[in-house]
């Protein structure tokens, strides 16, 4: 009976013991989360960057809650608080500032990359190039058909960023100098332009140098990357062109952003450390983008990077 009763204890303890590992409130915790909003054109990018990050680090503790919609988008929910991060392929405006100011937040602001805006046409147009004069015309309705800047007789469609969009914004601003011309489709995203591009003979709109590339990480031979010249004593240059790039060659470049709230969380601070370093930089490359060069870097450690 003695060993009955002792193998009857460790019976019991066994069962008790299986029955407390499957208890849910002795499961492993939940991942941290942290929520990064914003820029369409950050966004695949940003999404590969962090993919990366926790492979590489093998970090099961924390995750990424990824979504664009655009750079308003992005700043729109840092001001309400609703994001840890905000992805921007513009910097904040005065009235984005003042906002974050009235609620309390403060930000850090980071360049991580750098894109060559892309205009697109179709394959067929058969334009070989264009002067920052002639976009402006083209996009605020100065030059309505092709064959007025060398090409078919053939009416101009215009595709374009919807106003949430960075890129719109800065192509707005910094491009056309103007107002876009009343006839012109607007889109959510990148790759809205550049299916409908693909689609569309007269088409001409604007892309993030990432949506260039096809999956495969090449070249698309669906779109045109138009050559652009500031005028008609320079050279045009091609966003392909990765040294001339570089060296402030091409007129459509423009630094991407990403600003923290503070104070924030040391895994957030280890993913901008790995975003500037080598491997991140690497990724940015191979996604079609530019990593950044020394007077960035130097602006960011002006603007409060000293982590």
């Amino acid at each position: 009976m003695k060993n009955v009763f002792i193998t009857s204890i460790g019976f019991s303890i066994i069962i008790s013991f299986v029955l407390s590992n499957c208890n849910p409130s002795h499961t492993a915790p939940s991942p941290m989360r942290f929520l990064i909003k914003g820029s369409d054109t950050e966004y695949g990018l940003v999404k590969d960057l962090c993919a990366t990050f926790n492979k590489q680090l093998h970090n099961d503790s924390i995750s990424f809650d990824i979504s664009g919609g655009g750079t308003s988008t992005g700043f729109k929910a840092l001001i309400n608080n609703e994001t840890d991060l905000a992805n921007a392929s513009r910097e904040a405006t005065d009235k984005e500032e003042q906002l974050l100011k009235k609620n309390g937040i403060e930000t850090l602001r980071v360049m991580f990359a750098t894109d060559a805006i892309a205009v697109i046409t179709h394959p067929e147009l058969g334009v070989d190039s264009l002067s920052l004069d002639e976009l402006s015309g083209i996009f605020t309705g100065r030059i309505t058909n092709w064959k007025q800047v060398d090409g078919p007789d053939l009416k101009i469609n215009i595709h374009s960023r919807n106003y949430l969009s960075g890129t719109y914004f800065y192509f707005k601003e910094k491009i056309i100098r103007g107002e876009f011309k009343t006839d012109v489709w607007f889109y959510e995203s990148n790759a809205d332009i550049v299916d409908a591009v693909t689609r569309d003979r007269g088409g001409i709109g604007y892309v993030g140098s990432g949506f260039l590339m096809d999956r495969e990480g090449k070249p698309s031979r669906q779109i045109w990357a138009m050559p652009i010249h500031i005028d008609e004593q320079h050279s045009a240059v091609s966003p392909y062109q990765v040294e001339l790039v570089k060296q402030g060659e091409y007129p459509l470049t423009r630094p991407l952003y990403q600003y923290l709230k503070k104070p924030f969380h040391a895994s957030l601070e280890q993913l901008v450390l790995f975003e500037l370093s080598g491997s991140g930089q690497e990724i940015i490359r191979s996604h079609g983008y530019f990593p950044i060069n020394d007077y960035q870097k130097e602006i960011n450690t002006l603007k409060g990077l000293n982590f």
